[in-house]
């Protein structure tokens, strides 16, 4: 079933997702230590690379997770 789907996801250069409350630029970099996830909130101005394993450790998380990470000052 996964080999149906192109590894790349068939999508070139950056993809935008944004709301009312958030916008964020996804794009997918190459660096010494393999391919990376770049996760880029203009908005805030910060910035974060996720390798598969990050990645793969977001999937299995309860949305609850997120919510404490939201009720979370940034920094705190």
């Amino acid at each position: 079933m996964l080999d149906e789907v192109p590894r790349d996801g068939g999508v070139e250069g950056p993809i935008v997702i944004a709301n009312e409350f958030a916008d964020v630029v996804v794009t997918r970099v190459h660096t010494r230590n393999g391919v990376r996830l770049d996760i880029w909130s203009p908005r805030r101005g910060t910035r974060v690379q996720l390798d598969a394993v990050e990645l793969d450790c977001l999937s299995y998380q309860e949305p609850e997770t997120f919510t404490e990470m939201l009720e979370r000052k940034p920094g705190g």
